[in-house]
């Protein structure tokens, strides 16, 4: 199951806005839309891997992530990637991940 949230003339003017009129958002705003996505994100059960980003889809891949992105995770270079925690013992996943929600750990950015 996959869930993808797209803000339709939010951002930086793609294709899916068409003709719409776009929001400038300021970055608290956009932090704002950011925390109100994972306190979302948090009350879901279930999924694998999540992030709130612009293009998050190269980092929600389990066996990619295993791949291609080890190093980011044990260093903790990947902000804001959410994973089950029974990937754990699958993922070099390094000290900064911290719960997130029950059975899941995250992640989270720089304040």
């Amino acid at each position: 199951m996959r869930l993808r949230v797209l803000p339709i003339a939010v951002g930086h003017g793609v294709s899916t806005d068409g003709s719409l009129p776009r929001f400038d958002l300021t970055g608290a705003q956009l932090k704002e839309l950011a925390h109100g996505l994972y306190n979302l994100l948090a009350r879901f059960e279930g999924y694998r891997t999540a992030m709130v980003d612009w293009d998050p889809e190269s980092f929600l891949d389990v066996d990619d992530l295993a791949e291609l992105w080890s190093e980011d995770l044990s260093e903790g270079t990947l902000p804001g990637l959410v994973i089950a925690e029974h990937f754990r013992t699958r993922l070099p996943l390094g000290p900064a991940w911290v719960p997130f929600s029950p059975g899941y750990l995250w992640l989270p950015h720089e304040q």
